[in-house]
C-alpha cells in the first residue's frame, strides 16, 4: 500500500461522451440522502481544494495536480475556470513517468475532450502498455521512449460496447456530459516489459482505470496484454473461505448469482510479507473488483456473471464497513481507519464498474455518504485516514459523493478488442 499513496494519488473513470454541455439536471435522488445537503459538502470541498496544499509522496512524485484536476472535472468546475486551466496546463507538461500519474492523466483527458486529446491519450496508453509486467502486473513504473512513436489513427468501425447486460443499475447524476464521438483508432504495440519491480495492486488498479480510459478513446490495446492483466488478478486473488455446503446459496434471491468470500490485499507477494499469506483488505479487494470488471469489458466478457469478481463482492459483503478499512491494510499498521477514504473511493468505483447500488443487502452510497456528510471538516476538508492528507482525502469524498465512475456499459465508442 505504498503503492496505495498514491492511490492516494489516485485511488478505476469510466464512459459516456462530452462535448456540447448539457442542461444541468439536479442529481438522481437517493432514498434516504440529502442531495441539497451532499451539493453544499462538494461546494466547499472544492473550495478548499482551490488553496489547499498539493503533496508530494515518495517514488518521485511531484504533486498531487492530477487527482486534484480529476476530482474538478467531476464536481463541475468549468473548464474556463483559472485554477482548472492550471491543473490542466501543468499536468500536460509533466513528463510520462509513473503509474499513477498517467493513469489519471488519460483519465481527465479521456473526460475533457477524448477527441482533442486523442494523441495525449495514446501517448498514456503506450506508456501504460510499455509498463505492464510479464506477470500482468504494475509497479511503479518507468518512462518509456517510445511513446512519442504512437501512429495518429485510422478511421474507426462503429461498434458497442460488450458485456455487463441486464444489469441491476445503480442510480447515477443524470448531469453527465455527452462525449464527442470518436473518429479514429489508434492501434499500440508493446515494445517493453514493464519494470523489475514488485507489482502492487494499487498502482494496478489505477492501471486499469487509465487502460480503460484510452480504451473508451479509442487506443486500442494488444487482447493478450488485457487477457495477461486480468490473469494477473486472478492469480492474486486469496485463496479464501469457502462456505460448507448449503452455507450460500447458487443464486441469491432474484436471480442473481453470489460467490465465496475471497479478497485481495497489496501485493503479489513478491519482496513483501503481504500476497497471499497476508491478509485480504478492503481497499484492495474493492479495488481489484472494479479492475477485473474492466479488463473483462475490455475483453467482451460478462462481468457480471465472473467468478473472481463474484467472489470480491462476496468478501465485501462478509467484511462490510463505511467506517474502517477492514483488514487492515499493512502500511497502516493496526490503524483500521488507514487509507480509510482511498477505500470509499474504490466502494463507489465497484458499485459503478459493476452497476449495482447494493453490495449484498448494503446500500454502498446511502451508507457512505451518510458517514461523509457527518465528519467533513468546518474548512470543508475531509481527513479521515491514518496519512493526515486532507488533500487526498477531500478528493476521494467528492468523488465518492458525486459518484463519478461512469458504467461499463455507458460508452459506445469502444467494443471488445479482437
Amino acid at each position: 500500500m505504498r503503492g496505495v499513496l498514491l492511490a492516494a494519488f489516485l485511488l478505476t473513470a469510466s464512459g459516456v461522451f462530452a462535448q456540447a454541455k448539457p442542461q444541468e439536471a439536479p442529481p438522481v435522488p437517493v432514498a434516504g440522502v440529502d442531495e441539497v445537503k451532499v451539493a453544499q459538502a462538494i461546494e466547499k470541498g472544492i473550495k478548499f481544494l482551490r488553496t489547499a496544499k498539493s503533496p508530494d509522496f515518495h517514488n518521485g512524485y511531484k504533486n498531487s495536480d492530477v487527482l486534484i484536476l480529476w476530482t474538478f472535472i467531476h464536481a463541475k468546475v468549468p473548464h474556463d475556470d483559472p485554477k482548472f486551466k492550471s491543473l490542466l496546463d501543468d499536468c500536460l507538461a509533466e513528463p510520462l513517468e509513473k503509474v499513477y500519474k498517467v493513469s489519471l492523466l488519460a483519465m481527465c483527458l479521456e473526460e475533457i475532450d477524448r477527441v482533442k486529446y486523442q494523441q495525449k491519450i495514446a501517448q498514456c496508453g503506450q506508456f501504460l502498455l510499455d509498463n505492464v509486467k510479464p506477470n500482468g502486473g504494475f509497479a511503479y513504473g518507468e518512462p518509456s521512449v517510445y511513446t512519442l512513436d504512437v501512429p495518429t489513427g485510422s478511421p474507426r468501425k462503429d461498434v458497442a460496447s460488450g458485456g455487463g447486460k441486464g444489469a441491476a443499475p445503480v442510480s447515477a447524476p443524470p448531469d453527465e456530459k455527452v462525449k464527442p464521438k470518436v473518429v479514429n483508432t489508434i492501434k499500440l504495440t508493446k515494445k517493453k516489459e514493464g519494470p523489475e519491480q514488485r507489482s502492487d495492486n494499487s498502482n494496478a488498479q489505477y492501471a486499469a482505470l487509465g487502460m480503460r480510459a484510452c480504451h473508451d478513446a479509442g487506443i486500442v490495446f494488444p487482447a493478450s496484454i488485457v487477457e495477461r492483466c486480468r490473469k494477473y488478478w486472478l492469480a492474486n486473488q486469496h485463496p479464501g473461505e469457502k462456505g460448507k455446503p448449503g452455507d450460500r446459496p447458487a443464486v441469491a434471491s432474484g436471480g442473481a448469482p453470489v460467490g465465496d468470500p475471497r479478497g485481495w490485499c497489496y501485493s503479489d507477494g513478491q519482496g513483501s510479507d503481504c500476497g497471499h499469506g497476508g491478509a485480504a483488505y478492503s481497499s484492495m479487494t474493492a479495488g481489484a473488483i472494479g479492475a477485473v470488471c474492466i479488463f473483462d469489458y475490455m475483453l467482451g466478457k460478462d462481468w457480471k456473471k465472473d467468478k473472481p469478481v463474484l467472489d470480491g463482492l462476496a468478501w465485501l459483503e462478509k467484511n462490510w464497513s463505511v467506517t474502517e478499512n477492514v483488514g487492515p491494510p499493512e502500511t497502516a499498521r493496526g490503524n483500521t481507519k488507514g487509507w480509510l477514504l482511498y477505500y470509499l473511493y474504490a466502494v463507489e468505483r465497484t458499485g459503478m464498474l459493476y452497476d449495482t447500488a447494493l453490495i449484498g443487502n448494503k446500500d454502498w452510497y446511502l451508507e457512505g455518504a451518510k458517514v461523509l456528510l457527518n465528519s467533513q471538516k468546518p474548512n470543508g476538508s475531509w481527513d479521515d485516514s491514518h496519512f493526515k492528507k486532507p488533500t487526498w482525502d477531500t478528493c476521494f469524498a467528492i468523488l465518492f459523493l458525486k459518484r463519478a465512475t461512469r458504467r461499463l456499459t455507458a460508452s459506445q465508442s469502444a467494443g471488445p478488442i479482437k
